[in-house]
């Protein structure tokens, strides 16, 4: 099990808990909504960060969710948001604890859009094992889920209440900057239905 080893104190139970809830979370998701990729990722945080993040994992956080949102009409739904504000992107953010994931990203969506879709499968899944910079053996765990989502053609106007948040909006065609984690997404469903 990754995050589990080397981090002692507080900090064990932090990579314990962790790495073994976000087993229990994929385990669950797989089977509320089928198979679905899970791709491993690791990443260094600066002491400070990863402190912050072992705090946050023993309060019940567990990392972030969203989802990828078309309507009725086919277009998908963007974000653009303060930290990035040249690219799109989908709409998602934090677990809280005593949340599921599917629940973080459908508050999310409603936080950052007004929009409240229907989850239909997950798109993908990214287990993270964060390392502390200064000592590779503290890890702990973290899981970030891609769902994705539909709205019907009465859904209501878009409504930003997220300071986080410069703009939603609905697209026919992609925009020129999308974020990483999500262009190959986007132009293909806008693609496949114009029918390109």
């Amino acid at each position: 099990m990754v995050g589990v080893t080397g981090v002692g104190g507080d900090e064990l139970l932090g990579g314990v808990v962790s790495a073994a809830d976000v087993a229990v979370r994929l385990a669950a998701l797989h089977e509320r909504f089928g198979d679905f990729p899970v791709r491993e990722t690791d990443r260094e945080n600066a002491p400070e960060y990863f402190d912050a993040g072992v705090d946050r994992a023993l309060s019940g956080w567990r990392g972030d969710a969203g989802a990828f949102v078309t309507d009725a009409d086919g277009r998908v739904l963007l974000v653009r948001h303060a930290d990035a504000p040249e690219r799109w992107g989908t709409p998602g953010g934090g677990h809280e604890a005593g949340e599921d994931f599917a629940a973080t990203a459908r508050r999310e969506v409603r936080e950052e859009t007004g929009v409240d879709p229907e989850l239909t499968g997950v798109h993908e899944a990214v287990r993270t094992e964060v390392r502390h910079e200064d000592d590779a053996e503290r890890t702990f765990t973290m899981l970030t889920v891609h769902f994705e989502g539909v709205v019907g053609a009465a859904e209501p106007a878009l409504v930003v209440v997220d300071d986080e948040i410069l703009e939603a909006r609905w697209f026919e065609t992609p925009p020129d900057a999308l974020h990483e984690h999500c262009r190959e997404w986007v132009r293909e469903t806008l693609d496949e239905h114009a029918g390109r």
